[in-house]
């Protein structure tokens, strides 16, 4: 026969870290260039838009970040004017697709 866990005896609280998010950063830097066999700057990478892509980001590359804490559809907006936004009708986004130039796209929205 079974008996039903006493879930009342177990602990909550989360066990203290014995390490620091740095510590962590550089141990998994050192295994990266261990595995890849360069640095890690040479891994880097820059987006069309000039800015850099990096292999790892942490909580400390977002802490700047003040649109984290907003949700999309709830003022300021800072997220976008729709929880949704186009989840919802994938046609949307195709249909602007393809034009190379703010010329040709500004055309064919007037000319629609």
């Amino acid at each position: 026969m079974t008996t039903v866990p006493d879930f009342t005896q177990i602990s909550l609280q989360l066990p203290t870290p014995t390490f620091s998010a740095e510590t962590l950063r550089e141990k998994w830097r050192a295994q990266f260039e261990t595995i890849e066999g360069c640095s890690l700057g040479k891994r880097q990478k820059e987006a069309l838009d000039g800015f850099p892509i990096f292999p790892l980001y942490s909580a400390a590359d977002v802490e700047k970040c003040e649109h984290l804490g907003f949700s999309a559809g709830v003022p300021p907006f800072l997220r976008g004017p729709y929880a949704t936004m186009y989840a919802t009708q994938p046609w949307t986004i195709r249909q602007y697709a393809g034009f190379s130039t703010a010329e040709e796209s500004n055309a064919f929205y007037r000319s629609n």
